[in-house]
């Protein structure tokens, strides 16, 4: 990790070197930050979403592999922004798995 990096260009960077989809927890646990800032993490996503599709003119993406419900399985595909969902609307579980994050090339 470079000093001057940004934690954008830290989480971009680890996003895009992982071989397998992360949660925000493993970002944080990567970088060192201390627990309790997941909504700061998901708030970064937002924008590197963004800035990876402007930087590569729409050769790379963030990927996001959507929350799900480890109770009934409902799987939630309609969040306006990335977020791990408090409870289930189906079952009323609060047991939901987070959503898992990487960047790859546009397929």
């Amino acid at each position: 990790m470079s000093i001057d990096e940004t934690i954008r260009e830290k989480i971009a960077r680890f996003l895009e070197e992982v071989n397998s989809p992360v949660s925000v927890r493993d970002i944080i646990s990567f970088l060192g930050i201390e627990p309790g800032r997941e909504k700061e993490v998901y708030e970064h996503l937002s924008h590197i979403a963004k800035t990876i599709r402007r930087k590569s003119s729409g050769r790379k993406i963030l990927y996001m592999i959507p929350p799900r419900c480890s109770s009934c399985g409902y799987v939630f595909t309609k969040l306006e922004k990335p977020h791990k969902p408090s409870r289930c609307p189906r079952c009323k579980s609060y047991r939901i798995e987070p959503p898992l994050f990487y960047i790859s090339s546009n397929k």
